[in-house]
């Protein structure tokens, strides 16, 4: 009896792993540092801006090596393809660098 008890419940829960879907690496934007000024760091983004990049959110930016240089910093204003991102890690920032961009969290940029 417990055989057809379990069985559908494993169908059910490892047939729907591979339904939910992890964006490939590739599809993530990447932003190129524009300006610094005080607070503010302006990116160009490079590929598609995603559905959550709008202003309020927060945005997580690692380097090359997945070091996170920006997590929690806060999207201030989009324009077309350029980001300005209000975060106390601005100086880490360097002009003409390369980041990749995600999604970022409020709490962690504490």
């Amino acid at each position: 009896m417990l055989k057809f008890l379990l069985l559908p419940f494993l169908f059910l829960t490892l047939g729907a792993a591979p339904a939910v879907r992890t964006a490939p690496a590739d599809d993530e934007p990447t932003g190129k540092v524009t300006a610094v000024e005080g607070n503010l760091v302006t990116m160009e983004v490079t590929g598609e801006l995603q559905v959550w990049m709008k202003k309020g959110a927060y945005l997580r930016a690692t380097n090359a090596e997945g070091k996170a240089i920006l997590r929690g910093a806060k999207i201030h204003d989009i324009k077309g393809t350029v980001v300005i991102v209000t975060t106390t890690r601005a100086k880490d920032m360097t002009v003409g660098e390369v980041y990749k961009l995600a999604r970022g969290k409020a709490s962690a940029g504490c």
